[in-house]
Parts: C-alpha cells; sequence; structure tokens
C-alpha cells in the first residue's frame, strides 16, 4: 500500500463571481456543484502532489473533510495557501464556532490537501442529507 502524499496549507474561502452566479441560479444543482466543489493551489503545490485540474482532492480540518476537485490557482504564486469558493464543500471543513458573533471564521484555516484518486464529489443535497436525522 502506497503512501499518500499530503501538503499542509492554510484554506482561504470567499465569495467568487462563478459561485454568486450559482447560488443565485442553481443552489442544489449541478452549476453550484461545478463552482464551489473546488480547491485552487498553487501551480507549485499541486506539482508536489502530482495533481492536475480536476483531480479530486481530500481536504482535511480538526473540524471536517470534504471531497473537492483541484484547480490550479490562477493567482499564483501562493504556495502553502488553498483557496475553497464559499459554500456546503467549505462549510465542511471551516470552524463552526462564532464566538458569539454569529459568523464563523472563513480564513485561516489549517488543513491538509491529499491527492484523492476515485473519490467522488458530492453534490450540495448529498451533503446535506448527511446531516438529516434518520
Amino acid at each position: 500500500m502506497s503512501k499518500k502524499t499530503s501538503l499542509k496549507a492554510i484554506l482561504v474561502t470567499g465569495r467568487s463571481l462563478e459561485q454568486g452566479v450559482a447560488i443565485e441560479t442553481d443552489k442544489s444543482g449541478d452549476i453550484n456543484t461545478r463552482a464551489c466543489a473546488k480547491c485552487y493551489i498553487d501551480p507549485q503545490d499541486m506539482k508536489k502532489l502530482k495533481l492536475l485540474s480536476g483531480d479530486t482532492v481530500l481536504v482535511k480540518t480538526s473540524y471536517g473533510e470534504v471531497v473537492v476537485r483541484a484547480e490550479k490557482s490562477p493567482d499564483a504564486p501562493h504556495e502553502g495557501i488553498v483557496y475553497i469558493p464559499m459554500g456546503i464543500w467549505a462549510n465542511q471543513v471551516i470552524n463552526p464556532y462564532t464566538d458569539s458573533t454569529g459568523m464563523p471564521s472563513f480564513k485561516g484555516v489549517e488543513v491538509t490537501v491529499e491527492r484523492d484518486p476515485g473519490k467522488s464529489v458530492l453534490s450540495a443535497l448529498e451533503i446535506a442529507r448527511k446531516f438529516l436525522v434518520k
């Protein structure tokens, strides 16, 4: 069994134009998944992980984990920093505690990113269904 290559990084989340359009037009559908279920990674970090754009990666924090697609960041260089657009995918790995502000911290979260071939990216509805009480 081969050892997985991983990258320690800092996660930043935020709004993007593509995410904004998706949330207004197709919040629970494929447009939103394509717009938000991705992790932008510095090209040098992608080389370290042997990733191509579109490969699946597992992003893990002490708060949770999520499978998303890797994308080469157009805003390089920023080695050691990854970006996931705001949405249900980013929400799986950010700190849920708000320190009485009502808003969690969407930036500066320590993450581990691993190449994870063969894993599927879940849709927003599939992620939400995991939290339904049965």
